[in-house]
Protein backbone atom coordinates (compact mmCIF):
# COMPACT_ATOMS: atom_id res chain seq x y z
CA UNK A 1 0.00 0.00 0.00
CA UNK A 2 2.67 2.50 0.78
CA UNK A 3 4.39 1.50 -2.59
CA UNK A 4 1.21 2.62 -3.71
CA UNK A 5 0.89 5.85 -2.64
CA UNK A 6 4.37 6.73 -3.56
CA UNK A 7 3.73 6.03 -6.95
CA UNK A 8 0.34 8.58 -6.96
CA UNK A 9 2.36 10.74 -5.52
CA UNK A 10 5.68 10.58 -8.16
CA UNK A 11 3.25 10.56 -10.77
CA UNK A 12 1.59 13.81 -9.70
CA UNK A 13 4.82 15.53 -9.80
CA UNK A 14 5.26 14.87 -13.63
CA UNK A 15 2.03 16.57 -14.25
CA UNK A 16 1.94 20.07 -16.35
CA UNK A 17 0.70 22.66 -14.81
CA UNK A 18 -1.87 23.42 -17.17
CA UNK A 19 -3.15 19.91 -17.09
CA UNK A 20 -3.46 20.42 -13.36
CA UNK A 21 -4.81 23.83 -13.88
CA UNK A 22 -7.84 21.50 -16.34
CA UNK A 23 -8.20 19.00 -13.38
CA UNK A 24 -8.73 21.31 -11.00
CA UNK A 25 -11.80 22.29 -10.05
CA UNK A 26 -11.85 26.18 -9.74
CA UNK A 27 -13.44 29.04 -11.86
CA UNK A 28 -10.82 31.17 -11.33
CA UNK A 29 -7.64 31.01 -13.72
CA UNK A 30 -4.46 32.80 -13.18
CA UNK A 31 -3.00 34.50 -16.88
CA UNK A 32 0.67 32.36 -15.77
CA UNK A 33 -1.70 29.06 -16.16
CA UNK A 34 -2.14 29.36 -19.73
CA UNK A 35 1.13 28.84 -21.21
CA UNK A 36 2.36 25.55 -21.50
CA UNK A 37 5.88 25.97 -21.39
CA UNK A 38 6.83 29.54 -18.95
CA UNK A 39 9.79 31.32 -20.08
CA UNK A 40 12.85 31.99 -17.17
CA UNK A 41 14.12 35.05 -16.57
CA UNK A 42 17.68 35.36 -16.61
CA UNK A 43 18.74 38.89 -15.83
CA UNK A 44 17.52 42.08 -15.22
CA UNK A 45 19.05 44.64 -16.57
CA UNK A 46 19.91 47.84 -14.68
CA UNK A 47 21.46 51.10 -15.55
CA UNK A 48 24.99 51.64 -14.99
CA UNK A 49 26.19 54.74 -16.68
CA UNK A 50 24.74 58.02 -18.53
CA UNK A 51 26.80 59.78 -21.59
CA UNK A 52 26.36 62.65 -23.86
CA UNK A 53 27.53 63.14 -27.10
CA UNK A 54 26.94 65.85 -29.34
CA UNK A 55 22.78 66.73 -28.66
CA UNK A 56 22.28 63.08 -27.50
CA UNK A 57 22.27 61.71 -23.58
CA UNK A 58 22.30 58.02 -23.30
CA UNK A 59 21.74 55.77 -20.90
CA UNK A 60 23.85 52.98 -20.69
CA UNK A 61 22.73 49.42 -19.56
CA UNK A 62 24.45 46.46 -17.57
CA UNK A 63 23.07 42.94 -16.79
CA UNK A 64 22.69 41.90 -20.59
CA UNK A 65 23.88 39.55 -22.89
CA UNK A 66 24.59 41.87 -25.56
CA UNK A 67 25.43 45.98 -25.46
CA UNK A 68 22.29 47.71 -24.11
CA UNK A 69 21.96 51.70 -24.27
CA UNK A 70 18.81 53.77 -24.75
CA UNK A 71 18.83 57.81 -26.43
CA UNK A 72 17.21 60.88 -26.04
CA UNK A 73 17.67 63.91 -28.48
CA UNK A 74 17.73 67.33 -26.83
CA UNK A 75 17.23 70.28 -28.40
CA UNK A 76 14.66 73.90 -28.02
CA UNK A 77 12.69 72.48 -31.12
CA UNK A 78 10.92 69.57 -29.44
CA UNK A 79 7.85 69.85 -27.96
CA UNK A 80 6.26 66.91 -25.78
CA UNK A 81 2.98 66.87 -27.66
CA UNK A 82 3.70 68.46 -31.30
CA UNK A 83 7.37 67.27 -32.13
CA UNK A 84 8.72 64.88 -29.32
CA UNK A 85 12.34 64.17 -28.59
CA UNK A 86 13.65 61.46 -30.97
CA UNK A 87 14.07 58.64 -28.93
CA UNK A 88 15.30 54.67 -29.27
CA UNK A 89 18.18 51.90 -28.62
CA UNK A 90 21.11 50.50 -29.48
CA UNK A 91 21.47 46.94 -28.88
CA UNK A 92 24.90 45.43 -30.56
CA UNK A 93 25.50 48.46 -32.09
CA UNK A 94 22.15 47.90 -34.09
CA UNK A 95 20.13 50.86 -34.10
CA UNK A 96 15.97 50.49 -32.95
CA UNK A 97 13.16 52.55 -32.41
CA UNK A 98 10.30 52.11 -30.14
CA UNK A 99 6.93 50.88 -31.18
CA UNK A 100 3.22 50.08 -29.94
CA UNK A 101 1.80 47.56 -32.62
CA UNK A 102 2.24 44.65 -34.28
CA UNK A 103 2.21 46.47 -38.02
CA UNK A 104 5.28 48.45 -36.37
CA UNK A 105 4.71 51.30 -38.46
CA UNK A 106 4.29 54.23 -36.38
CA UNK A 107 7.52 55.22 -34.53
CA UNK A 108 6.83 55.89 -30.75
CA UNK A 109 9.42 58.39 -28.77
CA UNK A 110 9.41 57.02 -25.29
CA UNK A 111 11.74 58.64 -22.48
CA UNK A 112 10.84 56.00 -19.49
CA UNK A 113 11.57 52.60 -19.11
CA UNK A 114 8.65 50.60 -16.97
CA UNK A 115 10.25 47.21 -17.43
CA UNK A 116 13.39 45.02 -18.95
CA UNK A 117 14.34 41.94 -18.61
CA UNK A 118 16.01 39.14 -20.16
CA UNK A 119 14.62 35.99 -20.88
CA UNK A 120 15.20 32.24 -22.49
CA UNK A 121 13.18 29.96 -24.39
CA UNK A 122 14.00 26.78 -25.38
CA UNK A 123 17.38 27.64 -27.38
CA UNK A 124 16.52 31.51 -27.83
CA UNK A 125 17.59 34.96 -25.61
CA UNK A 126 15.05 38.01 -25.54
CA UNK A 127 15.05 41.47 -24.51
CA UNK A 128 11.52 42.67 -23.47
CA UNK A 129 10.95 46.23 -22.68
CA UNK A 130 7.66 47.86 -21.53
CA UNK A 131 6.45 51.20 -21.67
CA UNK A 132 3.48 53.76 -21.11
CA UNK A 133 1.80 53.78 -24.51
CA UNK A 134 2.41 57.26 -26.00
CA UNK A 135 -1.11 58.20 -26.98
CA UNK A 136 -2.55 56.61 -23.58
CA UNK A 137 -1.45 58.61 -20.61
CA UNK A 138 -4.75 59.88 -19.15
CA UNK A 139 -5.88 58.49 -16.09
CA UNK A 140 -7.30 54.67 -15.87
CA UNK A 141 -5.28 54.01 -19.33
CA UNK A 142 -3.67 50.86 -18.83
CA UNK A 143 -2.23 50.08 -22.40
CA UNK A 144 1.62 49.05 -22.32
CA UNK A 145 4.17 49.04 -25.27
CA UNK A 146 5.78 45.63 -25.47
CA UNK A 147 9.55 45.81 -27.71
CA UNK A 148 10.62 42.24 -27.67
CA UNK A 149 14.08 41.48 -29.38
CA UNK A 150 15.33 38.02 -30.07
CA UNK A 151 18.90 38.42 -29.55
CA UNK A 152 19.85 35.16 -29.51
CA UNK A 153 21.99 35.66 -33.07
CA UNK A 154 23.75 38.93 -31.61
CA UNK A 155 24.66 39.91 -35.06
CA UNK A 156 21.06 40.08 -36.44
CA UNK A 157 19.01 41.18 -33.77
CA UNK A 158 15.10 40.76 -34.55
CA UNK A 159 12.44 43.00 -33.23
CA UNK A 160 8.47 43.10 -32.63
CA UNK A 161 5.93 45.32 -30.83
CA UNK A 162 2.22 45.14 -29.99
CA UNK A 163 0.23 46.58 -26.81
CA UNK A 164 -1.57 44.94 -24.04
CA UNK A 165 -3.43 46.18 -20.75
CA UNK A 166 -1.34 43.19 -18.87
CA UNK A 167 1.69 44.04 -17.64
CA UNK A 168 4.45 41.40 -16.99
CA UNK A 169 6.20 38.24 -18.31
CA UNK A 170 3.64 35.99 -18.28
CA UNK A 171 2.47 37.15 -21.29
CA UNK A 172 4.99 35.46 -23.34
CA UNK A 173 4.96 31.31 -23.34
CA UNK A 174 3.64 28.65 -25.42
CA UNK A 175 0.06 28.36 -26.10
CA UNK A 176 -0.73 25.85 -28.76
CA UNK A 177 2.49 23.41 -28.67
CA UNK A 178 4.49 24.34 -31.65
CA UNK A 179 7.89 24.86 -30.27
CA UNK A 180 7.62 28.75 -30.87
CA UNK A 181 7.16 31.58 -28.51
CA UNK A 182 3.61 32.81 -28.48
CA UNK A 183 2.48 35.93 -26.34
CA UNK A 184 -0.88 37.56 -25.17
CA UNK A 185 -2.30 40.24 -26.27
CA UNK A 186 -5.17 42.03 -23.46
CA UNK A 187 -7.53 44.29 -24.16
CA UNK A 188 -10.52 46.17 -22.78
CA UNK A 189 -13.92 43.99 -24.19
CA UNK A 190 -16.93 45.45 -22.03
CA UNK A 191 -20.07 43.96 -22.31
CA UNK A 192 -23.25 45.85 -23.56
CA UNK A 193 -24.63 46.26 -19.68
CA UNK A 194 -21.39 47.12 -17.95
CA UNK A 195 -19.42 45.82 -14.47
CA UNK A 196 -20.29 47.78 -11.35
CA UNK A 197 -18.43 44.96 -9.13
CA UNK A 198 -14.71 46.23 -9.56
CA UNK A 199 -14.44 43.65 -12.47
CA UNK A 200 -13.65 44.66 -15.95
CA UNK A 201 -14.06 42.61 -19.22
CA UNK A 202 -11.41 41.41 -21.20
CA UNK A 203 -10.55 39.49 -24.78
CA UNK A 204 -7.39 37.40 -24.71
CA UNK A 205 -5.75 36.78 -28.72
CA UNK A 206 -2.68 35.04 -28.96
CA UNK A 207 -0.04 35.43 -31.62
CA UNK A 208 3.36 33.61 -32.44
CA UNK A 209 6.65 35.05 -33.64
CA UNK A 210 8.18 32.15 -36.11
CA UNK A 211 10.36 34.85 -38.00
CA UNK A 212 10.32 38.49 -38.16
CA UNK A 213 6.49 39.08 -37.61
CA UNK A 214 4.06 38.59 -35.50
CA UNK A 215 1.21 36.17 -36.74
CA UNK A 216 -2.23 35.99 -35.05
CA UNK A 217 -2.88 31.84 -34.29
CA UNK A 218 -6.00 30.85 -35.65
CA UNK A 219 -8.27 27.68 -36.63
CA UNK A 220 -7.79 26.16 -39.59
CA UNK A 221 -10.92 28.29 -40.21
CA UNK A 222 -9.26 31.41 -39.55
CA UNK A 223 -11.21 32.13 -36.61
CA UNK A 224 -9.07 33.54 -33.75
CA UNK A 225 -8.48 31.60 -31.12
CA UNK A 226 -9.70 33.41 -27.67
CA UNK A 227 -10.92 33.87 -24.17
CA UNK A 228 -13.42 36.33 -23.28
CA UNK A 229 -13.34 36.87 -19.55
CA UNK A 230 -13.79 38.87 -16.52
CA UNK A 231 -10.56 39.57 -14.18
CA UNK A 232 -9.35 41.93 -12.12
CA UNK A 233 -7.81 45.17 -12.39
CA UNK A 234 -4.74 44.12 -13.59
CA UNK A 235 -6.62 41.52 -15.92
CA UNK A 236 -4.55 38.50 -14.10
CA UNK A 237 -6.91 36.85 -12.65
CA UNK A 238 -9.36 35.78 -14.62
CA UNK A 239 -12.97 34.11 -14.84
CA UNK A 240 -14.07 32.44 -18.68
CA UNK A 241 -16.89 33.89 -20.19
CA UNK A 242 -16.55 32.65 -23.45
CA UNK A 243 -13.64 30.93 -25.75
CA UNK A 244 -12.48 28.82 -27.94
CA UNK A 245 -9.12 28.21 -26.72
CA UNK A 246 -6.02 25.72 -26.85
CA UNK A 247 -7.68 23.39 -24.51
CA UNK A 248 -10.16 23.16 -22.18
CA UNK A 249 -11.34 25.83 -19.73
CA UNK A 250 -14.12 25.97 -17.57
CA UNK A 251 -16.72 28.81 -17.59
CA UNK A 252 -18.05 30.56 -14.17
CA UNK A 253 -20.89 27.74 -13.29
CA UNK A 254 -17.53 25.22 -13.29
CA UNK A 255 -18.36 23.40 -16.32
CA UNK A 256 -16.55 23.05 -19.43
CA UNK A 257 -16.83 26.06 -21.13
CA UNK A 258 -18.38 24.78 -24.73
CA UNK A 259 -16.10 25.68 -27.85
CA UNK A 260 -17.77 28.94 -29.30
CA UNK A 261 -16.33 30.59 -32.42
CA UNK A 262 -15.34 34.22 -31.83
CA UNK A 263 -18.35 35.09 -34.22
CA UNK A 264 -21.61 33.76 -34.23
CA UNK A 265 -21.59 31.41 -37.72
CA UNK A 266 -22.61 34.09 -40.66
CA UNK A 267 -22.03 34.16 -44.34
CA UNK A 268 -19.32 35.60 -45.92
CA UNK A 269 -19.51 39.43 -47.65
CA UNK A 270 -23.32 39.44 -46.26
CA UNK A 271 -24.71 42.62 -47.73
CA UNK A 272 -27.54 42.97 -44.54
CA UNK A 273 -24.66 43.67 -42.13
CA UNK A 274 -21.78 46.36 -42.46
CA UNK A 275 -19.55 43.90 -41.07
CA UNK A 276 -15.47 44.43 -42.01
CA UNK A 277 -13.85 41.12 -43.78
CA UNK A 278 -10.90 39.68 -44.97
CA UNK A 279 -10.59 39.76 -48.90
CA UNK A 280 -11.18 36.00 -48.04
CA UNK A 281 -14.13 36.30 -46.72
CA UNK A 282 -13.42 36.14 -42.88
CA UNK A 283 -15.40 38.78 -40.60
CA UNK A 284 -12.82 41.03 -38.69
CA UNK A 285 -13.33 43.00 -35.44
CA UNK A 286 -13.70 46.53 -36.14
CA UNK A 287 -11.00 48.29 -34.11
CA UNK A 288 -11.61 52.34 -34.55
CA UNK A 289 -9.43 54.04 -37.58
CA UNK A 290 -9.73 52.64 -41.05
CA UNK A 291 -9.06 54.43 -44.76
CA UNK A 292 -11.92 54.32 -47.24
CA UNK A 293 -10.10 53.95 -51.01
CA UNK A 294 -13.19 52.74 -53.25
CA UNK A 295 -15.89 51.45 -53.99
CA UNK A 296 -16.53 48.47 -56.46
CA UNK A 297 -20.09 47.21 -58.32
CA UNK A 298 -18.90 43.41 -57.71
CA UNK A 299 -17.26 41.55 -54.81
CA UNK A 300 -14.42 40.19 -57.39
CA UNK A 301 -12.73 43.36 -58.35
CA UNK A 302 -12.95 44.31 -54.98
CA UNK A 303 -10.76 41.64 -54.22
CA UNK A 304 -8.73 42.27 -57.01
CA UNK A 305 -7.83 45.73 -55.75
CA UNK A 306 -6.95 44.35 -52.27
CA UNK A 307 -4.46 41.87 -53.50
CA UNK A 308 -2.96 45.07 -55.74
CA UNK A 309 -3.04 46.88 -52.34
CA UNK A 310 -1.00 43.97 -50.23
CA UNK A 311 1.31 43.51 -53.55
CA UNK A 312 2.49 46.90 -53.38
CA UNK A 313 2.65 46.81 -49.09
CA UNK A 314 0.52 49.58 -48.31
CA UNK A 315 -1.67 47.53 -45.79
CA UNK A 316 -3.57 45.14 -44.99
CA UNK A 317 -6.99 45.64 -47.23
CA UNK A 318 -10.52 44.87 -46.05
CA UNK A 319 -13.64 44.73 -47.49
CA UNK A 320 -17.21 46.20 -46.12
CA UNK A 321 -20.59 45.76 -48.02
CA UNK A 322 -22.60 48.97 -48.43
CA UNK A 323 -26.23 48.62 -49.56
CA UNK A 324 -27.99 51.71 -50.78
CA UNK A 325 -30.99 52.30 -52.91
CA UNK A 326 -31.01 48.61 -53.33
CA UNK A 327 -27.46 49.43 -55.02
CA UNK A 328 -24.78 46.83 -53.27
CA UNK A 329 -21.51 48.16 -53.43
CA UNK A 330 -18.21 46.51 -52.04
CA UNK A 331 -15.70 49.17 -50.57
CA UNK A 332 -12.67 48.68 -50.22
CA UNK A 333 -10.76 49.69 -46.92
CA UNK A 334 -6.87 49.96 -46.05
CA UNK A 335 -6.27 49.35 -42.33
CA UNK A 336 -8.07 48.96 -39.20
CA UNK A 337 -6.18 50.95 -36.53
CA UNK A 338 -6.76 51.60 -32.71
CA UNK A 339 -5.74 54.85 -33.30
CA UNK A 340 -5.90 57.93 -35.95
CA UNK A 341 -2.36 58.49 -36.26
CA UNK A 342 -1.84 54.88 -37.67
CA UNK A 343 -4.68 55.64 -40.03
CA UNK A 344 -3.12 58.65 -41.44
CA UNK A 345 0.11 57.14 -41.60
CA UNK A 346 -1.85 54.74 -44.08
CA UNK A 347 -3.79 57.52 -45.45
CA UNK A 348 -0.08 59.20 -46.60
CA UNK A 349 1.44 56.24 -48.18
CA UNK A 350 -1.40 55.87 -50.48
CA UNK A 351 -1.32 59.14 -51.44
CA UNK A 352 1.64 58.90 -52.26
CA UNK A 353 1.45 56.29 -54.23
CA UNK A 354 -1.52 58.02 -56.02
CA UNK A 355 -4.60 56.73 -54.65
CA UNK A 356 -7.24 59.18 -52.64
CA UNK A 357 -8.12 57.66 -49.62
CA UNK A 358 -10.46 59.20 -47.11
CA UNK A 359 -9.94 58.59 -43.22
CA UNK A 360 -12.96 56.90 -41.95
CA UNK A 361 -14.50 56.20 -38.00
CA UNK A 362 -15.65 52.59 -38.22
CA UNK A 363 -17.32 53.45 -34.81
CA UNK A 364 -18.88 56.63 -35.79
CA UNK A 365 -19.49 56.29 -39.46
CA UNK A 366 -20.66 52.37 -39.71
Amino acid sequence: MKKLFLFIFLLSLYISPVLRAQISAGVTYDISQLSQEPITIVQEPVVSDFREAGDTSFTVYKNCSVPFATYFVNGAQYDNIFNPNPTGLYLNNQHFVYYCGIEMSIRQNFSNILQVKEFSYLSNSYLMIINFREDCMGDGCKYRCYNLFDITIPEKIIQVSFSSVFEGTETFGEFNSDGVIDFLRVAPKPDKDGNEDGFENYLLTAYTIPRKTAKQLTTKEGQAYYLYVKGDQEARKFQVLQADWFFTMKDTSGSVAPKKSYFAPYISFDPLYKYLYSPEGIRIEKNRWSVFVEEFGDLQAAQDFCTKIRAKKLGEPYIMIDQYSNDIKFQAFVGNSVTKQMAETYLRNLNEKGYRGKLRDLRKDY
